[in-house]
C-alpha cells in the first residue's frame, strides 16, 4: 500500500509538471518577503516599507507592514535594491539588498526608539537580530532549503539540531535542548504546541511550510510557559501579496529506495491569499536502525499544509491554517528480532487547525487572538505471531486531543513595550496497552537480575499478557505579563507568569522572569542576564499508564491505581549570563552559560528500540553548561555559522513512574543527553549569476551521549554476540561477532570501538560514566537554482549525508533512547520546477 500510494503521488506530480510549464510567463524574478521589528522582538505594524532600485534611486514600490508586522514584494526583477523603512518614534533603516533565484528568506528589519543607536538586519541569515536578554538562533526559509537534512522522517527537527547551541543530537531526529530530554515547545504563528513532536511520538510540521524559524535558548520572557529549555518560533508560509501562483514542484530519489515529492504554492492579492504545501516520503530506512544495516525499515509520511489570510481591513487581518499527516512505519530490527521473524509497525495520524485574528488597536498597539485544535493517533501493532517479538510482544493505542485559546496584547508606549496574555487548554488523553514477556532468558529466575515482578507477564511461564486501559482530560491555564523598558544603554525585560494545572495532580505555579542588556558601542558588545522561574507540567504522551506504576515503574513492582502515583508538575530555578561581541567585519561571537535546578524533573522510558515511551518523574535534577555561536555575515557569496556547546546533566532519584523492564535508576545518573561537547559549523556559497550554483558543507561533531548499560568491559562480555558487534567489542585482534560472542578476555588490549569505557576501577555513574565513541558527520550539498529547458525554469539539487560513511552510534541499550546507529551514507538527487 505505502508503495502504490506512493507512485500514484510521483505520477499526480509530474503529470502536473507540463501545466505548470504553460503558465511560466518571467523567468528572471523574485520575491521578497520580510517582517518589522523592534529591538525588543515585538512587531512595528503600520511602519512604511519602500522599495528603490540601487542605482539611479528610484522608488519601485510602497507597501505597510501587516497587522503582524509583515511585508511583501512581487514579481521583482533579479538585482539590487535599497529597503527603507520608517516608523513613528523609530530610527529609520536603510540598507541594500538583492533579490536573485535563492529561496526567499524572511528578512528581519530591527529599529530602534529614536535617539538610540540603530541596528538593522536586513537579511535572517545575518549577524544582527534583536537584542533580547537571551541567545537566539534565526533560521531563514533559505538555509531551511538548502541546509542538507540527516533525518529522512523528521526534517523540522533535523534543522534546529543543525542550527541552535545546546542541542545534543539523537536518533530519528530526536534532540536533547540544554541537558534535558525533550523539553521543547513550538510556537507556530502564535499556537503553543508543548506536547512531543519528534517523529516517533507524533507528526510534525514540515519544513516545506515554514518560513522561518526562530530558536531561543535559555530563560524565556514571560509570554512562553511550561517546556521551555528550547522554544522555537515558527512563521509558515504565506501567499498574501504574492500575485500570480509562484512555488516550486520537485521530486527527488535518494539511497534506500526513497522517492519524495513536495509541492508548494502560494498566489492572493494584497487583500487575500493562499499557501498550500503538499509533501511525501516513503523510504526503506525511514527510522534509524539498531544495527549497521537497515533491517524491518520501511517507512513513509504524507503531511498537507494550507494557509489562508485575509485583510479584511487596514487594521484586521484574519489567518486560518489547516494541517494534516499520515505516517506509517516499520519497527527497525536487530539481526536476533530479524531472524525471529519480528514484524512490528506504528501508524500515526494528525491534524491541526488553527485561526488567528489580529487587530491593530493604534499605530502602537495590537491584539491577537488564536484558537485551535489538535488531534494525534497512535497505534503500534505487534507481530501476526506474538512469539515471534522478542524479548517481549507489544501493543499500543492512543490518542492526544488539545484545544485552546491564545490572546495577546502588546503595546509600546514610550521607552516601555508592553504585553500581556492569557491562555486556555484542555487535552483530552486516551491509552491502551498490551505487553508479555516471550523470551525466557530475558527474565529468568536464575538470572542475578531477575525481576519478580515481572513474572506474572511471561509468557513463557504461564503468565498472562500486562493490559492497561485509561482515559484522563487534563486542563490547563495561564496568564501574563511584561515589559521591556530601554533606557541608554540598558535594555530592561521583566514579567511574570501564573499557570494552573489540573489533571491526574493539581498544581498552581508562579513565574517570576527578569532580564536585561547592557550595550557598550565602542566595543560593539551587548552584555546580558535572566533569570526565571518555571512551572514544568508531565509530559501528556503517555501519562495513564506511567502514572499507574509508581516507584521503579512496571519493573519496580508496584501497579496500583491512577490516583496512587501520580506525576506532578515540577518547578525550576535558572540563571544565564552572556555576552554578544561584534568583531572584524560583521562577524558575530554570542556566548551563554546557563544554570538550572529543577524539583520534580521529566523524562522518558524507551522499550527497547522501539518508539514506545512512557514518562518517568526524578526527584531533582541539575544541569549546567556553555554555548557559543559565531555568526559570518554574506560575503562575496559566502556565509558560515558554527555553534560550540557543552550540557552537563544529573537526575537524582527516587523516579517515579515509566515503563522498562529493568532494575531502577542509581540515586544519582547521568542520563543520555549529558554531553560533553557538541559542535555545528555550516559554510555556503552562491555565484551571483549564471544558473544559480550554489554549495553547503555542514560538520557536526559530537562527544559522545552516555551509555550506562555497559558500566565495565565484565558488563559487555555478557552480552549477546549481536550487542557486542554492535558496540564493537574486541579483544586484542579479535571481534566480537554474532556467532561468536567473546565471554573471556586475557589479553591486555580489550574495548570496544563505538563506546568509551572507562578504565578498570575508575567507572562512577557521576562523574566518570561510559559514553558513545566521539564521530565526525560531514554532510554536502550542491545546487542549481537558475536551470532551464526552454522557457521551462528548474532547480537541481544534490545530497549527500555521511559524505565519509562513518559508522557510528547515537546510543546503546539506553533506557531513555534504545540502540541506535548514524545514517551510513545517503545520497539524493532533487529536480525541481519554479513557477
Amino acid at each position: 500500500m505505502v508503495r502504490r500510494t506512493s507512485c500514484l503521488l510521483l505520477g499526480l506530480l509530474l503529470h502536473v509538471v507540463p501545466s505548470i510549464a504553460l503558465a511560466q510567463s518571467r523567468e528572471h524574478t523574485g520575491i521578497l518577503v520580510g517582517i518589522v521589528r523592534d529591538s525588543t522582538g515585538l512587531v512595528l505594524p503600520g511602519a512604511s516599507v519602500e522599495l528603490h532600485i540601487l542605482a539611479p534611486s528610484t522608488s519601485v514600490a510602497s507597501v505597510p507592514a501587516a497587522a503582524d508586522g509583515t511585508f511583501t514584494f512581487t514579481d521583482l526583477p533579479f538585482g539590487r535594491y535599497r529597503l527603507v523603512v520608517t516608523c513613528p518614534g523609530f530610527e529609520s533603516s536603510d540598507s541594500p539588498i538583492e533579490i536573485d533565484a535563492a529561496p526567499s528568506s524572511t528578512l528581519t528589519i530591527v529599529l530602534r526608539l529614536s535617539g538610540l543607536e540603530e541596528r538593522v538586519s536586513v537579511r535572517a541569515s545575518a549577524a544582527d537580530v534583536p537584542v533580547t536578554p537571551t541567545l537566539q538562533s534565526p533560521v531563514s526559509r533559505r538555509l531551511i532549503e538548502t541546509l542538507p537534512s540527516e533525518s529522512v522522517s523528521a526534517g523540522l527537527s533535523s534543522v534546529i539540531t543543525l542550527t541552535a547551541p545546546g542541542v545534543a543530537a539523537d536518533s530519528n531526529g530526536g534532540f536533547h535542548p540544554l541537558g534535558e530530554h525533550a523539553e521543547t515547545s513550538f510556537v507556530i504563528d502564535n499556537q503553543p504546541i508543548t506536547d512531543q513532536q519528534s517523529r516517533t511520538f507524533s507528526n510534525q510540521l514540515s519544513p516545506n511550510a515554514i518560513q522561518s524559524l526562530d530558536v531561543i535558548t535559555g530563560v524565556p520572557p514571560a509570554e512562553f510557559g511550561d517546556k521551555t529549555s528550547l522554544v522555537v518560533k515558527a512563521i509558515t508560509r504565506s501567499g498574501l501579496g504574492v500575485g500570480r501562483p509562484r512555488g516550486a514542484l520537485t521530486v527527488g530519489y535518494g539511497s534506500f529506495q526513497t522517492p519524495t515529492a513536495s509541492l508548494a504554492a502560494g498566489l492572493g492579492s494584497s487583500r487575500a491569499g493562499n499557501f498550500l504545501s503538499l509533501d511525501g516520503v516513503t523510504s526503506d530506512r525511514f527510522l534509524d536502525a539498531p544495527e549497521p544495516e537497515a533491517l524491518h525499515a520501511q517507512g513513509s509520511v504524507f503531511n498537507l499544509f494550507d494557509r489562508f489570510d485575509v485583510r479584511w481591513s487596514p487594521r484586521t487581518t484574519m489567518q486560518l491554517s489547516v494541517s494534516a499527516s499520515r505516517s506509517a512505519f516499520e519497527t527497525p530490527n536487530t539481526y536476533d528480532q530479524q531472524d525471529a521473524g519480528q514484524d512490528q509497525r506504528q501508524r500515526q495520524h494528525s491534524f491541526n487547525v488553527s485561526p488567528t485574528v489580529t487587530h491593530v488597536l493604534s499605530p502602537h498597539a495590537v491584539v491577537e487572538g488564536t484558537g485551535w485544535v489538535r488531534r494525534d493517533i497512535v497505534d503500534y501493532l505487534p507481530s501476526a505471531d506474538l512469539f515471534a517479538d522478542q524479548p517481549a510482544a507489544l501493543a499500543q493505542h492512543r490518542s492526544l486531543t488539545n484545544a485552546g485559546v491564545k490572546v495577546n496584547v502588546t503595546s509600546t508606549i514610550g521607552a516601555h513595550a508592553l504585553k500581556a496574555g492569557v491562555q486556555q487548554t484542555t487535552t483530552w488523553l486516551a491509552e491502551q496497552f498490551r505487553t508479555g514477556l516471550t523470551d525466557p532468558a530475558f527474565n529468568s529466575p536464575s538470572s542475578n537480575s531477575f525481576l519478580p515482578a515481572l513474572l506474572p507477564y511471561d509468557l513463557t511461564r504461564g503468565g498472562t499478557f500486562f493490559d492497561f486501559q485509561g482515559d484522563a482530560v487534563v486542563s490547563q491555564w495561564a496568564g501574563y505579563v511584561q515589559d521591556t523598558v530601554s533606557a541608554g544603554p540598558w535594555n530592561v525585560t521583566g514579567g511574570l507568569r501564573l499557570d494552573g494545572y489540573q489533571g491526574l495532580s493539581r498544581a498552581v505555579g508562579w513565574q517570576p522572569r527578569l532580564g536585561a542588556t547592557y550595550a557598550i558601542d565602542r566595543t560593539k558588545t551587548v552584555l546580558r542576564g535572566s533569570y526565571g522561574r518555571m512551572f514544568l507540567t508531565p509530559y501528556n504522551e503517555n501519562l495513564i499508564l506511567a502514572s499507574s506504576t509508581g516507584p521503579g515503574g512496571l519493573g519496580g513492582g508496584v501497579l496500583g491505581s491512577v490516583a496512587g502515583a501520580p506525576l506532578t508538575p515540577g518547578h525550576r530555578q535558572q540563571i544565564d549570563a552572556g555576552a554578544q561581541q561584534s568583531v572584524w567585519r560583521g562577524i558575530r561571537l554570542d556566548g551563554e552559560y546557563f544554570w538550572k535546578v529543577t524539583d520534580g524533573a521529566f523524562d522518558f522510558d524507551v522499550i527497547f528500540n522501539t518508539p514506545l515511551a512512557f514518562p518517568v518523574q526524578f526527584r531533582e535534577s541539575r544541569a549546567d553548561g556553555g554555548l557559543l555561536r559565531v555568526t559570518l555575515p554574506d560575503s562575496h557569496g559566502w556565509q558560515a555559522y558554527a555553534t560550540l556547546s557543552h550540557s552537563r546533566s544529573r537526575l537524582f532519584g527516587p523516579a517515579l513512574g515509566g515503563l522498562r523492564f529493568g532494575a531502577s535508576y542509581a540515586p544519582v545518573a547521568r542520563p543520555d543527553h549529558d554531553e560533553a561537547l557538541q559542535a555545528n559549523t555550516h559554510v555556503e556559497y552562491r555565484t551571483g549569476g549564471g544558473l544559480g550554483f550554489w554549495s553547503g558543507l555542514t560538520w557536526r561533531y559530537d562527544s559522545g551521549l552516555v551509555a550506562v548499560a555497559v558500566r565495565t568491559y565484565e558488563d559487555a562480555l555478557k552480552l549477546t554476540g549481536d550487542q557486542q558487534a554492535a558496540m564493537g567489542l574486541f579483544c586484542g585482534d579479535t571481534p566480537a561477532t554474532r556467532a561468536q560472542p567473546i565471554r573471556t578476555c586475557a589479553s591486555s588490549t580489550f574495548g570496544a570501538r563505538r563506546i568509551d569505557i572507562p578504565a578498570p576501577g575508575t567507572e562512577d555513574d557521576d562523574t566518570n560514566p561510559p559514553r558513545i565513541a566521539p564521530r565526525h558527520v560531514v554532510d554536502v550539498a550542491v545546487g542549481l537554482d537558475r536551470l532551464s529547458i526552454g522557457k521551462l525554469p528548474l532547480r537541481a539539487r544534490v545530497t549527500v549525508i555521511n559524505l565519509f560513511d562513518t559508522v557510528a552510534l547515537y546510543n546503546f541499550l539506553s533506557t531513555f533512547s534504545g540502540t541506535h546507529f548514524v545514517t551510513p551514507r545517503t545520497v539524493r538527487v532533487e529536480l525541481g520546477v519554479r513557477f
